[in-house]
């Protein structure tokens, strides 16, 4: 199991300069780790979701205050979005300086970087997303977007990758075009697939790998469709991370004539335009930031943090009362239940012991020796009453 002393050994046995901490269910563990050892942290928030921290702090008490301070000590904030620096900078005041926004950026590697194969025209489409309610608007715009090409150029043909629990629900969508819809489920070999495919449809991370692949994508949006993503438009699409937010709507009637007027030139323009802008200002290689300043320049604001963790002592200890009262509490309703089970079971028994004597009543009533018996007695009642009728005919 890990936990902050683990990680405290491993940053001092191999002299661990400075952590970078990026999900939220690490900072518990690893920011005290790295205040203990006194190791500068750099905060990666990767998420632009609004009301991410409302629903952590509501769910987790530790979270309550652990985000402010996190994020007020951290030697550098990195957002892959404005938006998600805004709420940060607005919920818990942190000042601008202490922010960098890196948008969500792609290793380049050999596979990508030798890829020469670029589409010719569009005929077929690919879907790349996970099957779940929050995918589901976007999933089928992307569906509908297809479907409506389909019925002008019958050699399209539709790829979905991905799974998950509105599988039947996109299954059912898709009836009416079975025959042109292949579904593969979950995969990992994503660059390959597609390199199969001439043109994308989704959000997100998966946007970004068309274009490093050398498609043409379109992103669907999470609520309204956005459009294609143009070497015009690219700087936009990645501020938000291809997700479409802050951007105005298109329609499907308008993205679909904008395709049918794409030829194989301008389709090679807007690829390796989309190609180069990615190579250049969303290269993995080029986007990480490094703290340049040593473990004595970090100032680690102790009394703060010591504030934390008095506040979070206080808390386990009225928990911990708490759960002494809930077990004093329920130790008294176990006896109760238990005496109750106890009486039950006692007058069940005078039941079962008064019945038993009744039914032994009726056995000797019904035996078959009382029978006989019952018989000889009312045979010689018979032959009494028989003597006294011959008696008084005489």
């Amino acid at each position: 199991m890990i936990n902050s002393k683990k990680i405290e050994h491993v940053i001092i046995k191999y002299q661990i300069e400075q952590i970078h901490i990026h999900q939220f269910e690490c900072i518990p563990y690893v920011f005290p780790a790295c205040v203990n050892t006194n190791r500068p942290y750099i905060s990666f928030v990767h998420t632009g979701i609004e009301g991410t921290y409302d629903w952590f702090e509501n769910h987790y008490y530790d979270f309550k205050r652990m985000f402010e301070i996190f994020f007020r000590m951290s030697c550098k904030i990195i957002c892959i979005t404005e938006n998600a620096k805004k709420e940060i900078m607005k919920k818990y005041i942190i000042p601008d300086e202490n922010f960098m926004i890196v948008n969500n950026s792609i290793k380049f590697c050999d596979e990508i970087i030798n890829n020469s194969n670029i589409p010719s025209k569009i005929q077929k489409f690919l879907i790349i997303s996970r099957l779940n309610e929050v995918k589901k608007d976007s999933i089928v715009n992307a569906i509908n977007i297809f479907k409506q090409y389909a019925s002008r150029h019958e050699e399209a043909i539709l790829t979905i990758v991905g799974d998950g629990e509105i599988k039947n629900e996109i299954e059912t969508i898709i009836e009416d075009i079975r025959d042109k819809v292949t579904f593969l489920g979950k995969r990992t070999d994503i660059f390959e697939i597609l390199f199969q495919n001439d043109i994308l449809i989704g959000l997100d991370r998966c946007v970004l790998e068309a274009i490093v692949s050398k498609r043409l994508a379109i992103v669907s949006g999470y609520k309204e469709i956005k459009g294609i993503v143009k070497p015009d438009n690219i700087k936009e699409f990645s501020k938000e991370n291809f997700s479409g937010k802050e951007l105005k709507n298109a329609t499907i009637e308008g993205v679909i004539d904008e395709l049918e007027k794409l030829d194989e030139k301008q389709i090679k323009q807007i690829v390796e335009k989309n190609y180069d802008y990615a190579y250049e200002k969303l290269n993995l290689d080029n986007n990480i930031f490094i703290f340049n300043g040593n473990n004595n320049e970090y100032i680690i604001d102790m009394q703060t943090y010591m504030e934390l963790e008095s506040d979070l002592v206080n808390k386990i200890a009225d928990l911990e009362e708490e759960k002494n009262y809930i077990y004093s509490e329920s130790k008294k309703m176990q006896a109760y239940y238990e005496q109750q089970i106890e009486n039950l079971k006692n007058d069940n028994l005078e039941k079962i012991k008064s019945l038993t004597n009744e039914v032994e009543k009726y056995k000797e009533i019904h035996s078959e020796d009382n029978q006989d018996e019952r018989k000889n007695i009312i045979y010689d009642i018979y032959n009494k009453i028989k003597n006294k009728m011959n008696k008084l005919k005489k």
